[in-house]
This record gives structure tokens, sequence and C-alpha cells, in this order.
């Protein structure tokens, strides 16, 4: 925890949390700004001071005190899933509120007896709540409709505000040949990336399943595998596009283990713009259920989906996390499937393959236009900021220079 001994005073807008910064920033040109941060992380004394009058310890009671120093006329935040940020319609009904949505949602959770959706729906009997969220598309929307079921909230189907703003490789490289392109979802874990809790300590819950990284991560090594297989069959490049950077060793230790014998190359993720930038126009992509898969779908590139986690987790009776859920209720359809076999993977994939570019787009466009929005720039965005009042420096793509590194 960082000290912060700063007098907080009055602003006009309040990012809530340091995620999306980046990319908010971009758009957003307010001058007269202050960041919420969580208290673990860094601490107000000023703002604690005031939490202690109330004589309540909690998260809402330090937000409360800090809402009350600032009083800001907007807050808007990336951290679509912390259900802090929508305290701030009890604590100043007359603040606007943004959410933007940055992952795809579902029942995943650290706890059996909760999750995030769940607990929305009971606070927001409370009067939690929000002015305006930008939804993914319609999975998002359908998300939140349910996890907000009394509320007034907009839902603006603005698609993923980083997917939006940067640009994949513009042309494929001359005489390169084709790849095979699988995208991890390799977890966090520091640099080792794999330790002896790997196989016994529970990570996640899905509803009431007990998962463990072993068992959660599962299908990350099934899929690449036979993609790999599949990709020297086509005489094809296989690339495993890294979730981390090149220093958490872990996620290629990782990749080399399950794919020892096969040809394959590793692209680790160095900023927040290095997985769109080693894209290719023409390549063919695999993914489980990342929320990067669904953003290159949207762009109708060709994406497989082998959404079958929860399968290869030993519990194919979960339907979180398959392709589409809840707006797509088939397990399997000509370019997805919710089983990790061989057959299903070689199906699948063979179909994104072999059809010419016209044939995917007519194939995927239904599932596209329903699940997840493109809207190159961000004027979807812009145009909402505008509402709200928000000054902003309307659509654009986010230039080279003013990507961070993380």
């Amino acid at each position: 925890m960082r000290l912060d001994f700063s007098l907080p005073r009055r602003v006009r807008l309040v990012y809530f949390g340091r995620i999306g910064l980046g990319i908010l920033r971009n758009y957003v040109t307010e001058t007269d700004v202050a960041i919420y941060e969580n208290p673990r992380e860094r601490l107000n004394v000023w703002v604690a001071l005031r939490m202690l009058l109330s004589r309540d310890l909690s998260e809402f009671s330090y937000y409360r005190a800090f809402l009350r120093w600032r009083k800001p006329k907007f807050v808007i935040t990336m951290e679509d899933n912390n259900v802090t940020f929508y305290a701030t319609k009890v604590i100043l009904p007359e603040c606007k509120t943004l959410a933007i949505q940055n992952g795809v949602r579902n029942a995943h959770s650290h706890s059996a007896d909760s999750n995030f959706k769940i607990e929305l729906q009971q606070l927001s009997q409370r009067g939690y709540d929000a002015d305006v969220i930008g939804t993914l598309g319609g999975l998002g929307s359908a998300f939140y409709r349910g996890a907000l079921p009394n509320s007034k909230v907009k839902l603006v189907e603005i698609g993923h505000v980083m997917n939006n703003a940067l640009s994949v490789s513009g042309e494929p490289e001359a005489q390169a040949i084709r790849r095979l392109v699988f995208i991890s979802k390799f977890p966090n874990r520091g640099e080792s990336g794999i330790d002896n809790e790997w196989d016994s300590k529970v990570i996640f819950y899905m509803h009431q399943a007990a998962l463990t990284a072993e068992q959660y991560y599962n299908v990350e090594g099934i899929v690449a595998r036979h993609c790999a297989e599949l990709a020297t069959e086509q005489s094809m490049q296989f690339v495993v596009l890294g979730k981390r950077p090149s220093w958490q060793v872990g996620e290629y230790r990782y990749f080399a283990e399950r794919l020892r014998g096969v040809n394959w190359q590793y692209s680790p993720s160095d900023s927040q713009a290095s997985s769109y930038e080693a894209i290719r126009p023409n390549d063919v992509i695999v993914n489980v259920d990342s929320t990067l898969g669904y953003e290159l779908f949207s762009r109708g590139l060709r994406v497989a989906f082998i959404a079958a986690r929860m399968y290869a987790a030993g519990h194919p009776e979960i339907v979180e996390q398959r392709f589409g859920y809840p707006l797509i209720n088939e397990s399997s359809g000509p370019f997805w499937t919710s089983e990790a076999t061989e057959a299903e993977i070689r199906r699948v994939v063979s179909t994104a393959i072999s059809v010419n570019e016209e044939q995917w787009l007519t194939m995927t466009d239904s599932e596209r236009q329903l699940l997840f929005q493109y809207d190159r720039a961000n004027t979807r965005l812009c145009n909402e900021l505008d509402a709200l009042g928000i000054r902003n420096s309307g659509p654009r793509l986010w230039t080279r220079e003013l990507i961070p590194l993380n």
C-alpha cells in the first residue's frame, strides 16, 4: 500500500481505477480530473480520516468519503466488473456515470456462493446502478440486462474500445506462409508461471464447480497440440499468441511442454498493442473464450472457436463460456464447437482454413452482428461522451506513440 498525503480537491471528472486509462485518455480530453484507486493499493490519508469518522471501514465507506471530497460531475471506468463503481449512484445520485465493458462476463467467480452478476443483482436493490454502460455487443447487453434487471441504465453497444482504436497489419507479408494462430489465455502467475499448487489449489468457481489451474487451463494445451499438428499437415506455420509478456516465461514453458516434437512459434504480449500488431489479415485464428478472439471475429477475420473450457475441465454440463452463450444455444456449428475432441477441433479449424473469403463472411455474418460490435475509431463511444457532456477528441485511431507499454 502507498500512502497519499495530498489534500483532495473538487474535480469535474473521476476515473474509477487505472485499468484502461491509456485508452480512455486517448479520447477523453477533460483536464480537471482525479483517479480513484483501491485503498489497499493507494490510501489517501484525508479520505481515510473522513472514512473513520463514519465508523465504517469498508471500501464503500472509503469510496463515499473520496466522492464527498471530490464532488465530480462525471465518473467513468473500464473496470465494469467492480461493484464499487455502481455505488456512485447511491452516494452522488446527480453524478453521471459511464462504465465501459472491458471483457466477456459470465458466472466465473472466486467464490462458490456468488459471482459478479448475482452480487450486482442484489446490490441493485439498494440503488447500485449506472447511467450508461458501453457494452461489447449483444453478449454484453444480455449480461447487463440480467445483472441490472430493474434499472433504467442505457446500454450502448460500442464494441471493445481498444479493438476499435487499433489496426491489425495492413497487408499480408509478401510470399509469407499462411499461419494458424492460437490465442492463449495463460494466467498471470509471475515469472515462473506454474508452481506446486497448479493442480491442487482451487483458483476459480463456475457456479458450484471448483476448478484448479490445471483443470481450468487444460483446454489450452489440448487445442494447441491438435492445431499444431493440423498446421503441419496443411503446410502452415503454427503460432501461439501469448497473453503474457516475454519476462513471464511460464507461458512459453507451458506450451513448449505441450507442443514438444512439433514446430511452433511464440509471440508474447509485450505492449497493449502487440496482440493486434501480431495478427495478419490472412491468418486463421483459433480461440477458446478470449475476449480478443471475439474482437478479431467482429472485424470479419477468420476465428474458429473451440469453446470447450468446461468440457476439458471435466464439467461438460456447464454451458457458460460456450460460444455465444446465452444468445447462441447450439453447442456446435460450422465454425464453433463445445467439445475438445480431436475430431471436433479438426472439423471446425479445417472449415476456417478451407472456405474462401466470401464464404467466410457469409457464414459468420449473423453471429458477428448478434454477439460483438466493431466500431472503427470509436464513433459510438465519442457520441456517448458528447451526450453526457464529457469533453473528448472525437473519433480517431490510437496512434503508436500514445500506446503505453502496459
